[in-house]
């Protein structure tokens, strides 16, 4: 039971699109609103997508500092980056909007970090296996 377990959230980090759809069915069957269920899935399959960033960066790239220490310092740039605007915009700062916001943004990043991160492996994978060289 474990291993399957093990399994399934090695598949959920691995193809976190995958973890979206699910959630997305589940919650829409378990609530029977859209909006709710793609909210739902947002916000939990962004756990996802940071552990499958991180993971591919260091498949990617083993020498190469931490992928934390990025994932980390985009979502406090971020975060100060909308603090900063909130504060210009509206004179006042309301840290929750603000950490929703840096959630949802960062979904949107990091979606576009896996498939750029996706994309380098393949052509790294296909440029080493085309020398005869083993990355892995």
């Amino acid at each position: 039971m474990l291993e399957l377990l093990r399994n399934v959230w090695g598949t959920l980090v691995a193809f976190p699109i995958v973890a979206f759809l699910i959630i997305v069915f589940l919650v829409y069957f378990w609530k029977k609103d859209k909006k709710v269920a793609f909210n739902w899935s947002v916000n939990i399959t962004n756990i996802f997508l940071i552990l499958s960033v991180v993971n591919i960066y260091k498949q990617i790239w083993p020498q190469a500092w931490s992928a934390w220490i990025w994932v980390i310092s985009s979502f406090l740039l971020l975060y100060g980056m909308l603090l900063f605007i909130q504060r210009k915009m509206r004179g006042k700062i309301s840290l929750t909007k603000i950490g929703f916001s840096t959630w949802r943004i960062s979904f949107i990043i990091l979606t576009v970090t896996y498939c750029f991160l996706i994309t380098t492996g393949i052509i790294k994978t296909m440029q080493a296996a085309h020398v005869g060289l083993s990355i892995m």
